[in-house]
């Protein structure tokens, strides 16, 4: 009969214990709009090209705002302001565009690793491609110029201070 009643009880205990809940813990509410909730840690995973606690930021707007730049002309320096709004719907929460960048505008994507990449444009005077990354409130920027014809390309430089 002892025996019985500690089988009774062994098995009682194990099935006891294996229909326990697990915790499950919440995200924000705002995190399933761009997010997935992983209900063991409670944190937001973010979709890609969004980020913070409940993944409602756009990476993009790190980089949105109004520019102090000092640009390297071959030797000159020139200062002067420029705007980096959203860019082109087509690139999603990466696409920025620089406008009033030395007479140009610019079409970009951002990373989440604070890059910015220049959409290679082709104009009906010249291609421009280029590169550069935020640390900050800077954001450094090399961008090249590939004039149609026999001019060769140049590459100006730029920092553009927030």
């Amino acid at each position: 009969m002892k025996k019985i009643l500690l089988v009774f009880t062994v098995s009682s205990l194990i099935l006891l214990s294996s229909c326990v809940d697990k915790i499950v813990k919440s995200c924000g509410a705002k995190c399933e709009d761009h997010g997935f909730c992983d209900v063991t840690t409670g944190n937001c995973d973010c979709d890609m090209g969004y980020e913070g606690a409940d993944c409602d930021i756009e990476t993009r707007a790190r980089f949105l705002g109004n520019y102090q730049v000092k640009q390297d002309s071959a030797g000159t320096i020139k200062n002067y302001t420029c705007i980096i709004s959203n860019g082109p719907g087509s690139f999603g929460p990466y696409g920025i565009t620089i406008t009033a960048l030395n007479g140009s505008s610019l079409d970009c994507r951002v990373g989440s690793n604070n890059s910015i990449n220049v959409e290679l444009g082709s104009g009906s005077f010249f291609n421009v491609s280029g590169s550069g990354n935020l640390s900050g409130n800077t954001i450094n920027l090399s961008v090249v110029f590939d004039p149609s014809g026999s001019a060769p390309a140049y590459t100006r430089q730029y920092v553009l201070t927030n």
